[in-house]
């Protein structure tokens, strides 16, 4: 069984490190499915580092391909895009349109003496528009302590 098991170490091992399912190195040895999985658990058992380095190869090929298939993806080469035609991110994009939609409010609260009451007087949904895209830092609980971001206060002061 082990000589068996030191024939194939070789092949199981190239299989893993290129990636290949189970079921493809299998129909390379010309053995069942499940043959190959009580090896490679045997040698897993056994501390083998030769699959210790076939699995991570095969970790890095897997990321490899996450990263080129994410980078492939239309949501990121339309920001590219965007970025190239504007010179800025679609995100930062989106935080000026805000920061100019809630103008009005932001400089209310600008201007009151407690910043904090004045975010508490705004509607729910605009709070937690705010928060999400920046604009806003607060946090939740008993003691809640509302601020505009230094980043937003920045950008009102430039326009």
């Amino acid at each position: 069984m082990e000589a068996d098991l030191e024939k194939r170490r070789l092949t199981i091992l190239k299989g893993i490190s290129q990636d290949l399912k189970y079921s493809e190195i299998a129909a390379q040895l010309g053995i069942n499915r499940w043959v190959l999985l009580n090896d490679v658990r045997l040698m897993r058992r056994n501390r083998d580092h030769g699959l210790r380095d076939a699995e991570s190869a095969r970790d890095a090929i897997r990321t490899e391909k996450s990263v080129r298939l994410k980078a492939e993806t239309v949501h990121v080469k339309q920001e590219e895009m965007f970025l190239s035609m504007t010179g800025i991110t679609l995100q930062e994009k989106t935080f000026r349109n805000m920061i100019d939609f809630y103008k009005s409010e932001l400089m209310e609260i600008m201007k009151a003496e407690d910043q904090s009451n004045a975010i508490m007087v705004l509607s729910k949904v605009d709070r937690r528009t705010m928060l999400h895209n920046g604009i806003l830092n607060g946090r939740r609980g008993s003691h809640t302590s509302w601020g505009i971001t230094e980043r937003a206060k920045k950008y009102l002061a430039i326009t």
